[in-house]
Protein backbone atom coordinates (compact mmCIF):
# COMPACT_ATOMS: atom_id res chain seq x y z
CA UNK A 1 0.00 0.00 0.00
CA UNK A 2 1.47 3.54 -0.84
CA UNK A 3 2.15 5.53 2.24
CA UNK A 4 -1.13 8.30 1.33
CA UNK A 5 -4.41 6.83 1.75
CA UNK A 6 -6.27 6.03 -1.44
CA UNK A 7 -8.65 8.56 -1.14
CA UNK A 8 -5.78 11.21 -1.01
CA UNK A 9 -4.47 9.94 -4.07
CA UNK A 10 -7.33 9.88 -5.89
CA UNK A 11 -8.15 13.68 -4.82
CA UNK A 12 -4.89 14.13 -6.85
CA UNK A 13 -6.92 13.74 -10.34
CA UNK A 14 -6.44 16.24 -12.46
CA UNK A 15 -3.46 18.11 -11.19
CA UNK A 16 -0.98 19.46 -13.60
CA UNK A 17 2.87 19.83 -12.73
CA UNK A 18 5.88 20.71 -14.98
CA UNK A 19 7.89 17.31 -15.55
CA UNK A 20 10.36 18.39 -18.06
CA UNK A 21 11.83 21.34 -19.30
CA UNK A 22 14.43 22.08 -21.81
CA UNK A 23 14.37 18.56 -23.20
CA UNK A 24 16.84 19.28 -26.52
CA UNK A 25 16.44 16.87 -29.08
CA UNK A 26 20.26 17.26 -30.09
CA UNK A 27 21.77 15.27 -33.30
CA UNK A 28 24.42 13.18 -31.17
CA UNK A 29 21.74 12.30 -28.52
CA UNK A 30 19.57 11.14 -31.40
CA UNK A 31 22.05 9.20 -32.88
CA UNK A 32 23.05 7.50 -29.46
CA UNK A 33 19.30 6.62 -28.18
CA UNK A 34 18.64 4.89 -31.86
CA UNK A 35 22.05 3.09 -31.57
CA UNK A 36 20.83 2.25 -27.66
CA UNK A 37 17.60 0.64 -28.76
CA UNK A 38 19.35 -1.44 -31.81
CA UNK A 39 17.70 0.88 -34.40
CA UNK A 40 19.77 0.97 -37.71
CA UNK A 41 17.71 3.18 -39.61
CA UNK A 42 19.61 5.55 -41.67
CA UNK A 43 17.21 8.74 -41.24
CA UNK A 44 17.96 9.06 -37.56
CA UNK A 45 22.03 9.51 -38.66
CA UNK A 46 21.76 11.41 -41.65
CA UNK A 47 19.82 14.46 -42.91
CA UNK A 48 20.09 13.19 -46.88
CA UNK A 49 18.68 9.54 -45.87
CA UNK A 50 16.02 11.50 -43.29
CA UNK A 51 14.48 14.21 -46.41
CA UNK A 52 14.55 11.36 -48.43
CA UNK A 53 12.40 9.35 -46.25
CA UNK A 54 9.74 12.81 -46.36
CA UNK A 55 11.11 14.33 -43.07
CA UNK A 56 11.98 18.17 -42.70
CA UNK A 57 14.91 16.77 -41.04
CA UNK A 58 16.08 14.03 -38.88
CA UNK A 59 13.58 12.83 -36.17
CA UNK A 60 14.06 11.51 -32.91
CA UNK A 61 13.15 7.71 -32.60
CA UNK A 62 9.66 7.42 -31.08
CA UNK A 63 10.47 6.93 -27.43
CA UNK A 64 12.81 9.61 -27.17
CA UNK A 65 11.21 11.56 -24.95
CA UNK A 66 11.74 8.89 -22.16
CA UNK A 67 14.92 10.88 -22.04
CA UNK A 68 12.62 13.56 -20.50
CA UNK A 69 13.22 11.80 -17.10
CA UNK A 70 16.70 12.40 -16.80
CA UNK A 71 17.79 14.70 -14.23
CA UNK A 72 19.00 17.50 -16.42
CA UNK A 73 15.45 17.89 -17.58
CA UNK A 74 13.57 17.57 -14.54
CA UNK A 75 12.71 20.68 -12.63
CA UNK A 76 13.53 21.23 -8.95
CA UNK A 77 10.17 20.44 -8.05
CA UNK A 78 9.39 17.21 -9.85
CA UNK A 79 5.63 16.97 -9.75
CA UNK A 80 3.87 13.77 -8.09
CA UNK A 81 4.63 12.47 -4.57
CA UNK A 82 1.96 9.64 -4.80
CA UNK A 83 4.22 8.12 -1.48
CA UNK A 84 4.82 4.70 -3.92
CA UNK A 85 7.93 2.45 -2.27
CA UNK A 86 10.32 2.73 -5.44
CA UNK A 87 11.01 -1.35 -4.60
CA UNK A 88 7.31 -1.77 -5.37
CA UNK A 89 7.20 0.23 -8.25
CA UNK A 90 6.30 -1.41 -11.55
CA UNK A 91 6.19 0.36 -14.95
CA UNK A 92 2.72 -0.42 -16.63
CA UNK A 93 1.31 0.22 -20.11
CA UNK A 94 2.92 3.36 -21.99
CA UNK A 95 1.65 4.90 -25.42
CA UNK A 96 2.20 7.79 -27.47
CA UNK A 97 0.09 10.10 -29.23
CA UNK A 98 1.90 12.05 -31.84
CA UNK A 99 1.09 15.25 -33.69
CA UNK A 100 4.02 15.66 -35.79
CA UNK A 101 7.68 13.57 -35.45
CA UNK A 102 10.06 15.10 -33.14
CA UNK A 103 13.18 16.74 -34.70
CA UNK A 104 16.35 17.46 -34.36
CA UNK A 105 16.41 21.87 -33.09
CA UNK A 106 13.13 20.39 -31.28
CA UNK A 107 13.26 21.83 -27.50
CA UNK A 108 10.05 20.48 -25.89
CA UNK A 109 8.65 20.70 -22.50
CA UNK A 110 6.54 18.34 -20.59
CA UNK A 111 3.48 19.30 -18.50
CA UNK A 112 2.05 15.86 -16.80
CA UNK A 113 -1.74 15.13 -15.41
CA UNK A 114 -2.64 12.60 -13.03
CA UNK A 115 -5.53 10.83 -15.00
CA UNK A 116 -6.35 8.35 -12.67
CA UNK A 117 -5.54 6.27 -9.64
CA UNK A 118 -6.91 2.65 -8.73
CA UNK A 119 -6.54 -0.12 -7.15
CA UNK A 120 -6.61 -3.90 -7.98
CA UNK A 121 -6.24 -7.07 -5.92
CA UNK A 122 -3.35 -8.81 -7.42
CA UNK A 123 -2.21 -12.45 -6.75
CA UNK A 124 1.39 -12.66 -5.52
CA UNK A 125 1.95 -8.67 -4.92
CA UNK A 126 -1.11 -8.16 -2.83
CA UNK A 127 -2.94 -5.23 -3.52
CA UNK A 128 -1.56 -2.99 -6.30
CA UNK A 129 -2.53 0.75 -6.51
CA UNK A 130 -2.27 2.13 -10.39
CA UNK A 131 -1.53 5.66 -11.37
CA UNK A 132 -2.39 6.64 -14.55
CA UNK A 133 -0.04 9.81 -15.88
CA UNK A 134 -0.52 11.49 -19.04
CA UNK A 135 2.67 14.03 -20.22
CA UNK A 136 1.88 16.49 -23.17
CA UNK A 137 4.79 17.51 -24.70
CA UNK A 138 5.05 21.36 -26.36
CA UNK A 139 7.50 23.08 -28.44
CA UNK A 140 9.08 26.23 -27.98
CA UNK A 141 5.72 27.74 -29.57
CA UNK A 142 3.21 25.72 -27.37
CA UNK A 143 2.08 23.40 -29.65
CA UNK A 144 1.31 20.27 -28.72
CA UNK A 145 4.12 17.53 -30.27
CA UNK A 146 3.08 14.37 -28.81
CA UNK A 147 0.93 12.85 -25.36
CA UNK A 148 2.65 9.95 -23.38
CA UNK A 149 0.63 8.46 -20.91
CA UNK A 150 2.09 5.74 -18.95
CA UNK A 151 0.76 3.78 -15.67
CA UNK A 152 2.97 3.34 -12.55
CA UNK A 153 1.95 0.43 -10.61
CA UNK A 154 3.41 -0.32 -7.23
CA UNK A 155 2.70 -3.65 -5.68
CA UNK A 156 1.57 -4.23 -1.99
CA UNK A 157 4.21 -6.52 -1.44
CA UNK A 158 7.15 -8.07 -2.67
CA UNK A 159 6.52 -9.92 -5.67
CA UNK A 160 8.18 -13.22 -5.15
CA UNK A 161 10.38 -15.47 -7.79
CA UNK A 162 7.67 -17.47 -9.81
CA UNK A 163 4.95 -14.53 -9.36
CA UNK A 164 3.35 -13.62 -11.89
Amino acid sequence: MPSRPLAELQAQVGDTHRTATDLAIERGKVAEFARAIHDPADIYLDETAAKEAGYETIPAPPTFTRTAEFPRYVPDDEGFDLGFDPARVIHGEQAYEYERPLYVGDTLTGDTTLTDVYQRDGEGGGTMTFAVLETAFTDESGELVLTATGTSIETGQAISEGDE
